[in-house]
């Protein structure tokens, strides 16, 4: 997958000025991975959205007033995950990705080749997988 040069890296993109969701896709060769919206706004949801990558997922937190019209073709023609969260206050979220920048937070990950699959899926039938596998691939 693309990513931005590094002699050209996006610091800010102002969305008074043109369309983030256009500019961050165009800067990043397809959009963010994950996207956390933060602003009760139906802008920044709608934007959120927008920016999200191909496979990405985009959480958004607090209730903005009214309703909020998802793209449906978008969303589901890309594979785009949509979580919503109104747990917790805005310093609640600051002190949870504050921890995790601390590297207190950390993901429960067993790597193991493809060609395991089989036992794998074994392991997930009997429940023999603590948290969760990512496959390697090796290209030839």
């Amino acid at each position: 997958m693309p990513t931005p040069s590094a002699s050209a890296p996006i610091s800010l993109i102002n969305a008074k000025t043109g369309d983030p969701s256009a500019t961050l896709k165009k800067e990043t060769g397809g959009g963010a991975h994950g996207v956390l919206i933060t602003a009760p706004s139906l802008t920044a949801f709608k934007q959120g959205i927008g920016m999200t990558r191909k496979r990405g997922t985009c959480v958004l937190v607090g209730l903005p007033p009214g309703e909020f019209p998802v793209p449906l073709f978008d969303v589901v023609a890309n594979c785009i995950t949509i979580r919503g969260s109104f747990v917790g206050t805005r310093r609640d979220m600051a002190e949870a990705l504050a921890f995790a920048a601390e590297g207190k937070v950390k993901a429960d990950i067993e790597l193991q080749p493809l060609a395991s699959i089989n036992q794998i899926f074994d392991r997930l039938e009997h429940g023999d997988i603590a948290s969760r596998v990512v496959l390697e691939f090796v290209q030839a």
